[in-house]
């Protein structure tokens, strides 16, 4: 097995999926088809623990100010702008996020929503006694003196839309996110806590899928059908599943850091 210290590969999976399914040489299932399942299989764990993280760095975009985002991201953590090679505390500025801002790059529509304590580019309303307020002090962050200056991002349809404050602030965009692993069709890299949910989830679905194509061989795959379903879990808490997502959460700062850093080093992209 090509198994090394806490990381497996697609084959260590494969070999046991196919043998479990009946199907070793892949006379019934394409391998391309197996290959997909553990990845979806990865994907989805990776969303329910958001264990992986991802990093990417862009070009300022010259006309729009839009950015499509890494087809793994889904769940954005942070967006920095900066000039040079290397985004770094000393050449990067941070850009916040500001709800319901919309832009083709010819200005921008943002709507105000009441009591938002949480956004630096919403006026606060504060109900007092003497009635409505404003807090103004929301909208100093980043140390700059004027809103103007201050730059943010939101993201609509998969794309991360900047203000026009953010063109002169450097010519680099670093995203900083949570990632499900891989693209669709690539074959991840898969820590080997999340090992026996993915054999779990491709077998059960292998099985399934034999079930729907072979309907003369249905009754005998069934029973190892649902035998896998009942060891995956998959909603509930006893099974493969669980275990391997609680597992992601709950791993010492340490191991998961180390893990991120060696399974995030192929997502660190340039526009991808």
């Amino acid at each position: 097995m090509a198994q090394t210290g806490n990381y497996i590969t697609v084959d260590d999976v494969l070999f046991k999926v196919t043998g479990f399914a009946g199907d070793l040489g892949y006379k019934n299932i394409p391998k391309g088809f197996y290959i997909q399942l553990i990845a979806d299989a990865f994907e989805q764990l990776n969303l329910d623990s958001f264990f992986m993280e991802g990093r990417a760095d862009f070009d300022m975009p010259s006309e729009h100010l839009t950015i499509q985002l890494p087809k793994d991201c889904f769940n954005l953590r942070g967006v920095y702008i900066f000039t040079g090679d290397i985004c770094n505390i000393e050449s990067s500025r941070k850009v916040w996020h500001k709800r319901n801002y919309y832009t083709q790059g010819n200005g921008y529509i943002a709507n105000r929503t009441g009591k938002n304590t949480n956004d630096p580019y919403y006026l606060s309303d504060t109900l007092t006694s003497s009635g409505r307020t404003r807090d103004m002090s929301l909208i100093h962050y980043d140390n700059r003196s004027n809103v103007n200056n201050t730059l943010f991002y939101n993201v609509q349809n998969g794309n991360l839309m900047l203000s026009a404050s953010c063109r002169g602030a450097g010519n680099r965009v670093h995203l900083h996110y949570n990632s499900t692993g891989c693209e669709v069709g690539d074959a991840p890299i898969i820590p080997v806590f999340y090992k026996s949910a993915i054999e779990d989830f491709a077998t059960e679905a292998a099985l399934r899928f034999r079930m729907a194509n072979e309907p003369e061989n249905a009754r005998n795959f069934m029973a190892m059908q649902q035998m896998y379903e009942r060891r995956l879990d998959k909603d509930g808490f006893n099974g493969s599943w669980h275990k391997a997502v609680s597992k992601a959460k709950n791993m010492s700062t340490a191991e998961s850091s180390d893990l991120k850093i060696y399974l995030g080093k192929a997502a660190w992209a340039t526009g991808r």
